[in-house]
């Protein structure tokens, strides 16, 4: 018997506990599901984790495509255009996404009580020209709470600085540009949203979320406040979309991404700028959005000013480059522009 003892397997002496701790550093999911082959215990404990990040290979659009590569932007774009076809010549209903069986949804099934998850999906989900680079971040409860959007162009300068230099001080096709990279961002970001209803849903216990691509061009975060504001939120989504269901566009448009609300945007611009470590910008932008609320005075305006910093530092301060640029565009002059949702 006691030489039995000292042969016996090291992986029982360790406490469960310490087994937890492991695979919430590992995280990544597909690795875990590999130990659960390990044996009965780790079949058992693996599904206990709760520091999980999942990555996609690939992500299922909402509409029928021949290309596996489409965005989020693009699969929206398309699907309008579907739509108004849908109405004239109907066809059998697209089926919801959230159902395959490679779905987050799906996929996170099998785990029980996650408190932090991070989603990678494999690349960003707007289609940029060549030398445009746009990053941002949005912040989510039941809807938007703020997004930041930093936006540029590389090169030697040429037609870079001439389509966006905004020479006009913020008007013309340089702010043409910029409001649709806003507008762009802001389908992307409700987009990753709407997808990540169902596993908020299902999943009490998590208290914060991560939405990201390896691209690293977009985020989208939610809380724990943000997360609770989800849930408590869940059948009125529906009434929105059943009440938006009398046409083929609208349905779409409710269906398959949350809807934006209003919002008032704060656009800083500068036509070059070139950062300390040599690299050149062209028609640098940042624009901070927030949703518009009932009974904003007056005195809100320099509360609001203040407020940007955070967000704009929040959203870029762990990349030296962008923090330059973003410090930089804080102190430029700022342009309200507001939108109706959308």
């Amino acid at each position: 018997m006691e030489f039995e003892s000292d042969h016996s397997d090291g992986f029982d002496r360790i406490p469960d506990p310490l087994i937890y701790l492991i695979f919430n550093q590992i995280s990544d999911i597909k690795t875990l599901i590999r130990c659960r082959s390990v044996s009965k215990r780790f079949n058992s404990l693996v599904p206990q984790a709760d520091s999980l990040l999942l990555r996609v290979d690939r992500v299922i659009s909402v509409t029928d495509s021949d290309d596996d590569d489409d965005s989020f932007l693009f699969a929206f774009l398309r699907s309008i255009i579907k739509s108004l076809h849908h109405l004239v010549s109907p066809s059998k209903p697209v089926p919801n996404p959230t159902r395959s069986q490679n779905s987050p949804a799906q996929i996170l099934k099998e785990f029980e009580r996650i408190r932090d998850l991070q989603i990678e999906l494999p690349s960003g989900d707007l289609r940029l020209e060549k030398g445009t680079t746009i990053r941002w971040k949005a912040e989510f409860g039941k809807t938007l709470k703020s997004c930041v959007i930093l936006g540029f162009r590389s090169g030697d300068g040429g037609n870079a600085e001439a389509e966006l230099g905004g020479g006009g001080g913020g008007a013309g096709g340089g702010l043409k540009m910029r409001v649709v990279w806003t507008i762009s961002a802001l389908i992307a970001a409700s987009a990753r949203h709407y997808m990540m209803v169902e596993v908020v849903n299902e999943h009490k216990e998590l208290e914060s979320l991560l939405i990201k691509d390896r691209e690293d061009e977009g985020k989208v975060v939610m809380d724990k406040k943000g997360l609770r504001e989800c849930r408590e939120n869940e059948g009125e989504e529906g009434e929105v979309n059943n009440a938006s269901s009398g046409n083929g566009v609208g349905l779409w448009w409710r269906s398959n991404r949350t809807t934006v609300p209003a919002v008032r945007m704060r656009m800083r611009h500068e036509a070059r700028m070139e950062l300390s470590n040599g690299t050149k910008m062209f028609g640098a932008t940042l624009v901070v959005v927030r949703p518009i609320s009932s009974g904003v005075d007056i005195r809100s305006e320099v509360e609001e000013q203040n407020g940007d910093v955070g967000l704009a530092l929040g959203a870029f301060g762990d990349d030296a480059v962008y923090c330059e640029a973003v410090e930089r565009l804080l102190k430029s002059r700022s342009y309200i522009l507001e939108m109706n949702s959308f």
